[in-house]
């Protein structure tokens, strides 16, 4: 291989493609015509001397050789925005660069409204994506720059390549409908073990913080069914006498009209971590500095508001 070959602008390519995994996508992001995205691969390929990218349905799979390959590729085009970076000061009134947040259905249904209303006030020439991210892969999309940052409560293992910095802890409460017997009494273990539950999960096969206090317990709830989202908490609980979790962040989204009701848990359990992951090579980048501080005001909001809570059993409400 001819190092004077080697255009700056091929690895670039490569980095996109890593986290688009789509020529078309890749070609929007570069601001080229997908023709000369292919031509750049081609380049790539025959530089690098492997296929890189296959095809797999509709997206373009990395091989393990361009999997080997990101972290070096990355890492030295990182420290080059940095070094520019130093010398060209980042405002988010005249960027026109594309971010992507990686969230959690949960922490979607709480950040997305003020994300999106204060990242357009404050660059209204920028583009956000925000990516579904649920459960410990979110780690491998921020490691793999398909994400700028990830927010998660899943358990994220460490690595020295992701800085994990912990916002706070959600308590988990029982939701139920308003108009339920189970809404109208205080809730007893045996009251919580008699009935059915709503299980919410992504991937519909994750053990919740709620089965594994039960485990210690000796316990297990009866669990008819499992969705994969909060969006339709309020319409699944209507009318019947389930119980399902959530997070008390989830308060500030509710009101009479949901007919949800929040109450504490008949047993212990443990609290939800809130973490913002960010790829360590990106932590001082001007960009993404904005947009963690963003994401750390919306949350700090989230929570002066919960602890600012009503009264336990009225719709939409939970303890303080």
């Amino acid at each position: 291989m001819n190092y004077n070959d080697i255009d700056l602008n091929l690895l670039r390519v490569f980095n996109v493609m890593m986290r688009e995994r789509s020529v078309t996508r890749a070609a929007i992001e570069l601001g080229r015509t997908q023709s000369a995205v292919s031509h750049s691969l081609s380049k790539l390929r025959y530089l690098l001397q492997d296929e890189l990218f296959t095809r797999d349905g509709g997206e373009m799979r990395p091989t393990p050789r361009a999997v080997e390959l990101l972290s070096d590729i990355s890492a030295a085009l990182a420290t080059i925005r940095a070094s520019i970076d130093r010398h060209q000061l980042f405002n988010p009134a005249t960027t026109r660069r594309n971010f992507r947040v990686g969230l959690t259905d949960y922490h979607a249904m709480v950040f997305i409204p003020g994300l999106i209303r204060e990242f357009s006030r404050q660059a209204p020439g920028a583009t956000l994506n925000v990516i579904p991210a649920n459960g410990p892969e979110i780690g491998s999309s921020v490691y793999l720059r398909q994400v700028d940052c990830a927010l998660t409560g899943a358990a994220i293992r460490d690595d020295p390549g992701l800085l994990k910095v912990e916002l706070g802890q959600d308590r988990l409460f029982c939701a139920v409908w308003s108009g339920s017997k189970i809404a109208r009494n205080a809730m007893t273990l045996e009251t919580y073990l008699a009935s059915s539950h709503l299980q919410i999960s992504a991937d519909g096969l994750a053990e919740s913080l709620a089965d594994a206090a039960l485990k210690q317990m000796g316990l297990r709830r009866k669990v008819v069914a499992t969705i994969s989202n909060y969006l339709v908490l309020p319409w699944a609980l209507r009318g019947t006498e389930l119980i399902t979790h959530c997070g008390d962040a989830i308060l500030q989204m509710l009101d009479e009209r949901s007919e949800v009701t929040l109450v504490p848990p008949p047993l212990p359990i443990s609290n939800v971590n809130a973490w913002l992951i960010v790829h360590r090579q990106m932590a001082n980048d001007p960009g993404t500095k904005w947009l963690r501080e963003i994401i750390v005001g919306i949350d700090n909001e989230s929570r002066t508001k919960r602890h600012q809570g009503s009264t336990v059993g009225a719709p939409g409400s939970a303890a303080k």
